[in-house]
């Protein structure tokens, strides 16, 4: 590979790529007024110090030429900051722009000669995080380049997440940022869309992979393998040795959009977010959560060996009962024994389903608001809150979110859970694995374990009578049951 050489063809490179030539003559640098000893050298250390970046995949080439180490000029003469600069290249995770690895300088020596420098371990910016120089950056030899190189050529591990709905999602920066990350490149299946040129003639093909747990939910919609993908800072194309690949995501962030999961304070450890991953021949690359919506479109454009491989989307749920899931791209091939319930959706955005219930001579109902279906979900737990899990992969939780409407108010919620019966379709009762209270008379919600492929479940109050708080003791009177539907 290329990067391996850097160090070694530096100088034979110097007249390649955008950056202009301005002089064969050293151009004086200094570092807090003084001279600074051996620049050249330094810039060399560097670029074999970057060599091993490049080759664990933590960066990827990118940009108009090849990786070199740049000194940022921070005043209007001849000072530079006490870093050195590599790249162009791309952190996997962030958008398609140029992106610079900052190798910090170390002082070891000051005398008359000026002020001695030595190389320090490079400073890798975190996943889907971006370094940007401050200042204009220059080289020893009298070049000087632009921060913001737009996109050129794509080298081995990268890879970007770019925004379907063009917005900018979590993006963090050192320095100066100067990225707008909008992708232009959004195809529908079996036609160009507006973001992408339509004289390339590049297309996503339809995909129908799934994935999802019970904070993230991802599905693949396209895929494609074009020779360019056009994005805001021009087209990319892959470099010898390597081929494009794009997924186009249908994102759904549940434990942004479920405030279950934002309760407070926590019995045990707090639920981790879950960790997305694209295993691509040779390389597993995560995806940022920070860089995909609450709910929306993202594409993943990235390169592979020319000679091909396995693609997979990973999706790992981390911290109790943590769990690896793996399906094919762009097949959507199911390759874990996953539980049954992650293959089918996690519950609409609301339901309407009420009971008649009279309570202390009072009528109101018994609302049932929303259905969530999956493997585990919070519960209260000793006035704090903890996660349940589903005790077998053929067994699901289903979460019924409840609210009492016209009825006496009383806190009554940690007796009247045990009054909701939840039946299934054979006649059995589904057993009550948790819930959460608040000051009400019934549950904010009652968790109850089903079979994975329960399609509905009845839902009633047991009559009878209750010594609730405030109320004393009284009765309950209800209505026939009702039926809540799980078609989804």
């Amino acid at each position: 590979m290329r990067w391996v050489v850097v160090a070694v063809a530096v100088l034979a490179m110097a007249g390649c790529g955008a950056a202009p030539v301005r002089s064969s003559a050293p151009v004086p640098l200094t570092f807090e007024g003084r001279p600074v000893v051996d620049p050249q050298g330094l810039q060399m250390r560097a670029e074999a110090e970057l060599s091993y970046t490049l080759s664990f995949g933590y960066v990827a080439r990118a940009g108009q030429e090849a990786v070199n180490c740049w000194f940022a000029r921070t005043g209007a003469e001849s000072e530079v900051d006490s870093r050195l600069w590599c790249g162009p290249v791309q952190v996997p995770g962030t958008a398609a722009a140029t992106d610079w690895v900052p190798v910090p300088l170390k002082e070891v020596e000051r005398g008359d000669a000026g002020v001695r420098l030595e190389v320090q371990p490079p400073q890798v910016p975190e996943l889907g995080s971006r370094s940007t120089p401050v200042g204009k950056l220059v080289r020893t030899d009298g070049r000087e380049a632009e921060a913001d190189q737009g996109v050129g050529e794509a080298g081995p591990d990268f890879l970007a997440v770019l925004p379907g709905d063009g917005a900018v999602a979590g993006e963090r920066s050192e320095g100066e940022q100067s990225e707008s990350e909008a992708s232009e490149g959004q195809a529908s299946e079996g036609e160009a869309s507006d973001g992408q040129a339509s004289e390339s003639g590049r297309q996503l093909g339809e995909a129908s992979a799934w994935i999802r747990d019970d904070q993230l939910a991802v599905r693949l919609t396209g895929y494609g393998i074009p020779e360019s993908w056009r994005t805001e800072q021009g087209e990319l194309r892959a470099e010898h040795g390597v081929r494009l690949r794009v997924l186009r995501l249908e994102v759904e962030r549940l434990r942004e959009t479920d405030s279950a999961f934002r309760q407070t304070p926590w019995s045990g450890w707090v639920p981790q977010p879950p960790e997305l991953a694209l295993q691509v021949p040779g390389r597993r690359h995560q995806l940022p959560l920070e860089r995909l919506p609450e709910s929306g479109t993202v594409f993943v454009v990235y390169t592979v060996p020319e000679a091909g491989g396995s693609e997979e989307l990973v999706l790992n749920t981390v911290g109790a009962k943590s769990l690896e899931q793996r399906v094919e791209v762009p097949s959507g091939k199911v390759l874990t024994d996953g539980p049954a319930v992650l293959r089918r959706g996690v519950g609409p955005a609301g339901t309407s389903v009420s009971q008649r219930v009279k309570l202390g001579g009072q009528e109101g109902t018994l609302e049932v608001e929303r259905v969530r279906l999956g493997r585990q979900r919070p519960v209260s737990a000793d006035g704090q809150y903890a996660l349940v899990t589903a005790s077998a992969p053929d067994r699901a939780l289903l979460e019924l979110r409840l609210r009492g409407k016209g009825l006496p108010q009383t806190a009554g919620a940690s007796i009247t859970k045990d009054l909701i019966a939840v039946t299934l379709p054979d006649g059995g009762r589904a057993p009550v694995v948790g819930a959460r209270y608040g000051g009400d008379t019934f549950p904010v919600a009652l968790v109850v374990e089903v079979p994975a492929d329960v399609r509905s479940v009845g839902v009633s109050v047991v009559s009878g009578p209750v010594t609730l708080p405030v109320l004393g003791e009284t009765g309950f009177e209800a209505g026939a049951p009702v039926t809540v539907p799980l078609e989804f």
